[in-house]
């Protein structure tokens, strides 16, 4: 799963207000290898503004995000930090 695909599937769930995806894969090893890794295992950092987090805790939040990416089977995502927010929250 590339980045568009992530960004594109948790747009579909949560219908976030602000998404921000950046792939930060070139502080986590040599960029020699980062070429030849290409769209697998990518590190992300993801920050996520959405009314549906609203009822959530942070835990059930990154749960969900987990699910709808399917961390655990997903080859294309070495590590993703995560944080999301409710529209509330993210206006303090």
């Amino acid at each position: 799963m590339n980045q568009l695909e992530i960004e594109t599937k948790l747009k579909e769930k949560f219908s976030p207000i602000h998404i921000d995806l950046v792939d930060k894969s070139h502080t986590h090893t040599s960029d020699k290898h980062i070429e030849t890794m290409r769209d697998k295992e990518r590190l992300y950092d993801l920050t996520i503004i959405a009314e549906a987090f609203k009822p959530m805790t942070l835990v059930d939040r990154h749960k969900a995000i987990y699910k709808v990416l399917d961390i655990m089977n997903n080859p294309g995502i070495h590590g993703i930090t995560i944080k999301a927010l409710s529209t509330d929250e993210w206006g303090k």
